[in-house]
């Protein structure tokens, strides 16, 4: 779980951090403006940052929703948004209390359990990539029967015995990643015992066939990027990915800052792991910190301006090269008092919040497996994000998505411009003070359609303050002949 107000001092302190990405070509940073003062936005479809994105996810816990009062009823509409979200990739936690009962027992049908089992139900049917997190058993609130320290060889066990079970006996393909502890240099404090304890980890699921079916990813921290160092220099035999947490001031995301540290991070991994380049790269908590801010308590979550603010981070993230950005987080529900999510707790009566609608369009539209292009960014003002999917298809056929981000307090005009690319239909979504259109089941619907070659340009008016989601990955969206 986040430390919010610890991150949020640091980040105030040290900013973000400057490097270079390894995996794309430098190319202008300043859109060229034209004499009309509308401002050219190449996109370079061969210059691909990141070949076989994952998606933007959240972080989705059952761990309250008892406690919370989730009705049969609630859960369907929960299902029913996940499902429109078509949600990629979720971030899950788990706690071996839930089964382990001490003296070598556990209880695969405790309620706890049941619950997980539920909310697995549904990524599995959705395809949903689950990174299952194993919150740590030291800290009084998480501990276990005979367990407390991370490097105990029966806590080893303990996990390999719930993995197994979860993918041979429950049969969940949908776990595809395993972190063992929360942000470990908060919750253990001790590189060289957490250290051990995913050696260890490693060694029991090793034991139990799991080779193959999980992967460890690494190292899950918050606010040290230390630990993320020395899991790329000690752990890269072990890890099969690379994962940190961040959560950005204000001002770090709208210099720009946050794209620059994620690019530190990630070139950090890819020049010193042999095998870095086809290893994952997650954002495994993406938030923001504010005066106010608490683990429990996101003051601003409920503003729509917070809506952009994310926006304005997910781009950041995937053009530094980042395979998923996994929101923090999902549902109020998951937590007693807390307020992160997108939509409200059960007895609020689960009303989306104004962010719920651009990030459930970048859920939806930026899918697994496309490639996130180079774009000619950024102004001062605005980002674009750029990805087309059907890798093996000719450029012409293929489908397109563009997220574009406008930070200024005026509108702006841009003519976005794609090296070689097909004429599109693309269905145009606006997220604005002025514009959040919906249908009648409150999901996001279409403010119009824009029409034109890709190759030629097409211009497009940004409302200020606001988010524009092109596509052509969707009904009405096509290529044009």
């Amino acid at each position: 779980m986040l430390r919010i107000m610890c991150t949020f001092m640091a980040i105030m302190l040290l900013g973000g951090c400057a490097s270079s990405q390894v995996t794309a070509k430098v190319v202008s940073e300043m859109p060229a403006r034209g004499e009309d003062g509308v401002l050219s936005v190449q996109v370079y479809p061969d210059n691909v940052i990141c070949r076989n994105f994952m998606g933007f996810g959240a972080e989705w816990d059952s761990n309250d929703y008892d406690a919370s009062g989730v009705t049969g009823a609630d859960f369907e509409v929960i299902g029913k948004r996940v499902a429109w979200m078509r949600l990629p990739i979720a971030r899950v936690m788990m706690q071996s209390k839930w089964c382990y009962k001490g003296n070598g027992q556990y209880d695969w049908n405790a309620p706890q359990m049941k619950a997980l089992y539920r909310q697995l139900d549904v990524c599995q049917k959705l395809g949903t990539a689950v990174v299952l997190t194993d919150w740590g058993i030291e800290p009084p609130r998480l501990r276990t029967i005979d367990v407390t320290r991370v490097e105990d060889p029966r806590y080893a066990e303990i996990v390999a015995n719930y993995m197994d079970y979860l993918l041979n006996t429950k049969g969940y393909t949908c776990i595809t990643y395993f972190i063992l502890v929360n942000e470990p240099n908060y919750e253990v404090r001790d590189w060289n015992r957490w250290k051990t304890g995913v050696q260890q980890v490693s060694a029991a699921m090793h034991r139990k066939g799991l080779d193959g079916k999980v992967t460890i990813l690494g190292s899950d921290h918050s606010n040290a990027d230390d630990w993320h160092r020395n899991a790329v220099d000690q752990l890269q035999k072990f890890l099969g990915g690379y994962d940190i947490h961040r959560y950005a001031s204000q001002d770090e995301v709208r210099r720009g800052a946050l794209l620059d540290y994620f690019k530190a991070n990630w070139s950090y991994a890819l020049t010193r792991d042999p095998a870095g380049k086809d290893k994952p790269l997650i954002v495994g908590e993406a938030g923001f910190g504010t005066s106010g801010s608490s683990y429990k308590n996101n003051p601003i979550n409920r503003d729509p301006s917070y809506g952009v603010l994310m926006s304005d981070f997910a781009v950041q993230s995937a053009n530094a090269g980042s395979w998923a950005v996994l929101a923090w987080m999902l549902d109020d529900n998951s937590h007693l008092g807390f307020n992160w999510g997108m939509w409200s707790s059960s007895s609020a009566g689960l009303a989306t919040k104004p962010w719920f609608y651009p990030w459930a369009l970048l859920s939806r539209y930026f899918r697994p497996g496309s490639s996130i292009v180079q774009s000619s960014l950024t102004s001062k003002d605005l980002r674009v994000l750029a990805a087309h999917g059907g890798g093996t298809f000719p450029l012409q056929e293929r489908s397109w998505s563009f997220c574009i981000v406008n930070r200024a307090a005026t509108p702006k005009r841009i003519r976005l411009l794609v090296q070689g690319g097909p004429r599109l239909k693309l269905d145009r979504y606006l997220y604005s003070n002025s514009s959040a259109k919906v249908d009648t089941d409150g999901f996001p619907a279409p403010s119009g359609t824009v029409s034109g070659d890709l190759g030629a340009g097409i211009e497009l008016s940004c409302e200020a303050n606001s988010v524009i989601i092109l596509t052509s990955d969707s009904d009405t969206g096509a290529v044009l002949k």
